[in-house]
Parts: structure tokens; sequence; C-alpha cells
């Protein structure tokens, strides 16, 4: 099986689907003949986004749900059994950052913050999303935890982010283990630098800095991330699992250092 004919039917959840990665990622999904279930907190977009779904041929519904409350997300599995009988997929998106700032300086509430959407809503997405899989005696189960490239190596200023970011690794990779018998596997994505809606919110210049930390010196696509997702919850990454796997240009692979080259490149 060298393409992704294998996803057609299979039910996906994808949190955080209203913006962004997991909006690309739900998209693509659809796009490809998986039935999606799109998690949010803003129902007006995620319905906007359904239509759109729909008017392009697909198959997807939205659900409201908060990432770091449990009884949400016990609503999400449960919905997208009640409609679809099933459950293949669950990518755990969502995610939320916070200003920089150094370790003292962090307010109690704000780390709580970051860790119960990035950290807590990641295990409670697996916890029931595996328990759907099960329940429902789905087949080829993939769980794909979106990371970052911050969770792989630190970045100053910005412990919370960070910290949750690094223990999500962790947790697939036990997660990995955990299932790696039961045909569920389970992987994360760390994303590098992508151009989302996060940085209309940011100046110039910090985005031009952004930019100075990629190796490649382009930003990333939401889609960039999303053909990762697609391939993993393939048939053809059946035997990937436990696996951190970067989507950045380069940015984890090292310490970078632009140079210029005494024999130009004559491509350029």
């Amino acid at each position: 099986m060298n393409d992704f004919t294998s996803v057609k039917g299979k039910v996906a959840v994808v949190t955080g689907a209203t913006s962004g990665i997991g909006k690309a990622i739900a998209k693509m999904y659809a796009a490809n003949g998986i039935k999606v279930v799109l998690a949010g907190r803003r129902t007006d977009v995620g319905e906007q986004i359904v239509s759109q779904i729909r008017a392009a041929g697909g198959d997807a519904i939205f659900c409201r749900a908060d990432v770091s409350q449990e009884d949400d997300i016990i609503n999400l599995m449960k919905t997208a059994i009640d409609v679809y009988g099933q459950l293949n997929i669950v990518v755990n998106n969502a995610g939320a950052g916070c200003l920089l700032h150094p370790l003292h300086e962090y307010e109690t509430a704000e780390f709580k913050r970051v860790s119960d959407i990035d950290y807590l809503g990641v295990f409670l997405g697996m916890k029931y999303g595996v328990k759907a899989m099960l329940d429902t005696r789905s087949t080829s189960c993939s769980i794909i935890n979106i990371s970052s490239a911050v969770g792989m190596v630190s970045t100053a200023n910005y412990t919370p982010y960070g910290a949750a970011k690094r223990a999500v690794l962790s947790m697939t990779q036990t997660a990995g283990m955990d299932y790696a018998k039961h045909d569920i596997t389970v992987n994360a994505i760390c994303p590098g630098v992508i151009d989302t809606e996060i940085y209309e919110t940011v100046s110039p210049e910090q985005k031009a800095y952004s930019a100075t930390l990629i190796p490649s010196g382009k930003f990333g696509q939401s889609e960039d991330v999303a053909y990762m997702a697609l391939f993993l919850a393939s048939d053809m990454a059946r035997y990937i699992t436990g696996a951190i796997i970067p989507v950045d240009a380069g940015m984890t692979a090292g310490g970078y250092n632009e140079l210029a080259w005494e024999t130009p490149d004559p491509r350029i």
C-alpha cells in the first residue's frame, strides 16, 4: 500500500481544529476520505469549517470542547462514537502559548493554564481516545500528538510551554510501548516555525527574527504538518510508534549559524 487509500472510511477526532495546524489537518483528512470530528472552543468558526469541508465533498461534524476539561473530552469521544460508530484516529493538536519570562517571573496560574491545555489536554485526549477505540473494537488506530520543536530543544524564558511540550514527548513514547501490541500507534509531530494566525499578532521584527532560526530561512505552512499527520494515520506508518518526528526544516538538528559559501550555489 503506497498511497493514502487506507485512510478512507476511518474516523478521526482533531482538537484545536478551528485554526492553524488543526484546521489544516481536519481539511487534509476529509479530502482523503476520513470522517472528521472537529473540536474547539469557537462553535461558529468550527461550523464554518465543517460547511467548507462538506461543500468540498467531505464528511465532518463539529463538537465544542475545551481540552483541559475532562467532561468535555468524554463528551467529544462519545459524540464521535454516537455519530460514526468507531474511532480510528485522535490528533491532540489543541495548544496554548505564553509570553516570554524567566522562570521566577511566571505566575503559578499562568503555568497551570498552559500545562492544563498543552499537557493535561493531551493526556485526556489519549486516555479517552484509546478507551473509545477499544470499546468500539476499531482497528488500525493512531494517536498523533502535536508537540513542538521547543519540546525537543529548550528555548530560554519559555518554561511553561517548553515543559509541557517536552512532557508530551515522554508521554508519547510511553504510550507507544503501552499499545504497541494493541493495533494503536502513538507518535508525536514537532512543528518548527509555522506561519499560522499567531504571526498576525506579532511585530514584523519578531517575525523576521523567527525566520533567522530556520536553516531554510522559510516559514513552514500548516499543510506541511498536515501531510505528516496524514502519513501517520495511514497503513504506510503501521510500523512507526513511539516516534518523535520534527517538521521544522532542520531547526532541531543542531545549532544553526548562517555562513556564506566560498563557492556560491549556482542555482541561487
